[in-house]
């Protein structure tokens, strides 16, 4: 039977019930509303005593899949969730972004160019000069007098992360708010096994310091690696039998943990008899979302303390994780560990039975909540002969079909001073559209909108067909809240 969560009448949570009777009854005699469906909530519409009991919650962290759970003393599980992050796309929207940006600055120093030409102002010599922010070093100097070096004034602020590990901070923390505004958690609970691993291997962790690295809470290094793993082999996801050094010991490969990685017997065999060859830089680069992550988990415990108070904030290892798992007899999987992580970390020891694995998890899917490049482009500068364009831009862009200016003034030298030009547009986002992640209706079932086709008239969904379905066909429920319930 499945959970029914309850707000209050100012829209603070209570306690879920499962009394599916008594809500029905509610909502027939106008006494309730129905807030939203996935996942079922509730609001009262009169005074209530507003009494909670105590509810525990916990994380299972990572970069692409979250585990989340919320559970009573008892062991009782009332909320779980599988989230599905985006933050490996941030890479290449800041690629994006930087490219936009040099475009952007590249056009005005150009323009600066023609206006220093046109009047006369452009230094006839190429020389160094020491400008300020540079320091004692010079600079060449040419077509213009350069301003200030900017870059120079730049500063990183203490606890300064990188985009991605800021992101998934966020993902994380805001996930956590989300699940407190229909649930009245008290404690929660965090797997921190990597924490400072990257102070560690870049020698700013000193003394008592080193006890907490990636190592803390593991037995062995082949520990480590087989969490780091799940327990599988890396080839065909069968049990863990062999470690295997990537760069052999009398190579020079070292017995750390990115030198191993953890086999079966049959791949082991494959890979000494030549059979199977080990890609090296693809299973480091498959392990390296451990680096953002190891950034992340420091920052996401002190944005939990910062929310719940140090006192109902606690935190495990992976060990500590798989040997509740392995001894509730529960199966691997993102949600079951963060049950795992809530007992562990608030020293919850709950009866077997109580932790009942039928109950449904929610998946929850993370979408960019706007495009902040609202000015998409600027369009190409068309020169027109009798009214007719002839040609596009001063130079030839990359993949630019037809001729430049350049190519037409070498054609038709007599023809340039008969050209006119139309001043170059920018065409801006319509602020209003609606974003992916957006919760409509179809035909009485319930979707998630994962993008548009024809200027938005059609709408995409998983599972939907190729052209997708007709927008006019769709009642929109809710739009994009970041993270959205798809099921």
């Amino acid at each position: 039977m499945e959970w029914i969560y309850v707000l209050d009448e100012d829209g603070h949570p209570l306690m879920p019930t499962r009394r599916q009777g008594h809500v029905r009854r509610l909502l027939n005699k106008g006494k309730a509303r129905i807030v939203s469906h996935v996942p079922f909530v509730i609001q009262l519409k009169y005074k209530s005593p507003g009494k909670v009991q105590p509810l525990i919650g916990g994380t299972d962290p990572g970069r692409t899949n979250i585990g989340e759970a919320v559970l009573k003393p008892d062991g009782t599980i009332v909320y779980k969730a599988k989230v599905i992050t985006r933050n490996r796309g941030v890479p290449r929207l800041m690629k994006e972004r930087r490219q936009h940006r040099q475009a952007s600055r590249r056009g005005e120093r150009q323009a600066r160019k023609r206006l220093a030409r046109r009047l006369g102002t452009t230094m006839k010599h190429m020389l160094r000069r020491r400008l300020p922010g540079y320091g004692n070093g010079t600079v060449l100097v040419k077509d213009i007098m350069n301003t200030e070096a900017r870059f120079n004034n730049r500063t990183r602020p203490d606890g300064w992360l990188t985009p991605t590990a800021r992101q998934l901070l966020e993902t994380h923390l805001n996930m956590v708010r989300k699940i407190c505004r229909i649930l009245p958690v008290t404690d929660w609970s965090l797997e921190v096994n990597r924490f400072a691993f990257m102070q560690m291997d870049s020698g700013t962790c000193y003394g008592t310091d080193f006890q907490h690295g990636r190592m803390k809470g593991y037995p062995s290094i082949e520990a480590y690696v087989s969490a780091r793993q799940d327990g599988t082999c890396c080839f065909c996801g069968r049990p863990i039998e062999h470690y295997h050094h990537l760069v052999p010991r009398h190579r020079g490969g070292s017995d750390l943990p990115e030198n191993l990685i953890g086999v079966c017997r049959s791949c082991h065999e494959k890979i000494h008899t030549g059979k199977l060859v080990p890609d090296v830089k693809g299973i480091r680069k498959k392990y390296g979302a451990l680096s953002v992550l190891g950034q992340a988990v420091p920052y996401i415990l002190k944005g939990l303390i910062d929310m719940f108070g140090k006192e109902h904030v606690g935190s495990c290892f992976g060990s500590e994780t798989a040997d509740f798992r392995d001894t509730h007899h529960l199966d691997k999987d993102h949600d079951v560990d963060a049950v795992c992580i809530a007992c562990v970390g608030t020293k919850v020891d709950p009866a077997s039975d109580r932790l009942d694995p039928q109950l449904r998890s929610f998946q929850v899917l993370q979408f960019r909540r706007h495009d902040r490049q609202i000015v998409r482009k600027q369009s190409e500068r068309t020169y027109y002969l009798d009214g007719k364009p002839v040609c596009k831009n001063r130079h030839k862009r990359f993949e630019q079909k037809g001729i430049s200016l350049e190519e037409f003034r070498r054609q038709h030298p007599s023809d340039v001073g008969r050209l006119t030009v139309k001043p170059s547009k920018r065409s801006y986002n319509d602020t209003g559209r609606l974003m992916p992640g957006a919760v409509f209706l179809y035909k009485g079932e319930r979707h998630v909108l994962t993008g548009t086709k024809n200027k938005g008239t059609r709408f995409l969904y998983d599972g939907c067909p190729a052209s997708g379905i007709n927008a006019k066909q769709c009642m929109i429920l809710r739009q994009n809240e970041g993270l959205v319930y798809a099921q």
